[in-house]
């Protein structure tokens, strides 16, 4: 029998909501192909911890300001505007909510994985250095859009600097951000990967074990990187830069 599987129909699966008829097929497919088979194993085991984990946070009464957000458009961004505010168990509460999976890699997942495992592994030069506000004024100017570095403190990440970088088609710019114990993480703007409307979060892997969050809208392509954080720690900062960049 020759079928395929798409990402949506494994993300089904994992959920449950994969038709009877459908099922069997995707489980022939999964048998067959060992690495889909333990991407699933990965999705049910992160969303088993996620609900262990905050098991507590999404028992509790929903919050007036995400009940507000529901009633605006766009959903998905007015719920993350609103989550920032209450701090990072609700950020996390709220990514089990929008079952943020990994899912089909954009090419910005690559740019930015490779830009992350070149510049984040300088110790002496990672970044231009300059004050924040050059920096920034220097890449927008460079970029022909205002760039802006997202406060990542709350999440343990303090801004170290950028670096304007080549596109394919348009320059881009990598910021990069540093932890307490020397962790890193790096957010790319690509302009070049702007579409006409925002994804939203989407996970992928890139280059050397890179992880990455990305989403694109009318203005620009974003990618959080990491090599050191986890997926689900990368996704509270990748929570927050979106909340911040997405007013």
């Amino acid at each position: 029998m020759n079928f395929l599987v798409s990402e949506a129909e494994l993300q089904a699966y994992v959920d449950g909501r994969a038709g009877a008829a459908r099922r069997g097929a995707i489980e022939a497919w999964l048998a067959a192909h060992p690495e889909d088979a333990q991407r699933v194993a990965a999705y049910r085991q992160l969303g088993e911890q996620w609900r262990e984990a905050y098991a507590a946070v999404l028992d509790e009464p929903v919050p007036p300001e995400l009940l507000d957000a529901l009633e605006e458009r766009p959903r998905r961004s007015r719920l993350v505007r609103a989550a920032g505010a209450l701090g990072v168990a609700a950020l996390l509460a709220l990514a089990v909510s929008l079952h943020l999976a990994p899912s089909p890699a954009s090419p910005i997942v690559q740019r930015s994985a490779i830009a992350h495992s070149v510049y984040a592994a300088e110790v002496q030069h990672p970044v231009e250095a300059r004050a924040k506000s050059e920096v920034l004024a220097w890449l927008s100017e460079r970029l022909h859009m205002s760039v802006q570095a997202p406060d990542l403190e709350r999440a343990g990440y303090a801004f170290l600097g950028g670096r304007l970088l080549p596109g394919e088609s348009a320059a881009a710019a990598l910021l990069m951000y540093e932890g307490q114990n020397g962790q890193r993480v790096t957010l790319y703007w690509g302009p070049e990967f702007r579409q006409e409307r925002e994804t939203g979060l989407a996970f992928a892997r890139g280059e050397r074990g890179t992880r990455v969050y990305y989403w694109l809208d009318d203005e620009c392509g974003y990618a959080i990187a990491s090599a050191d954080l986890s997926q689900k720690e990368l996704l509270v900062v990748a929570l927050m830069a979106h909340e911040q960049l997405e007013k």
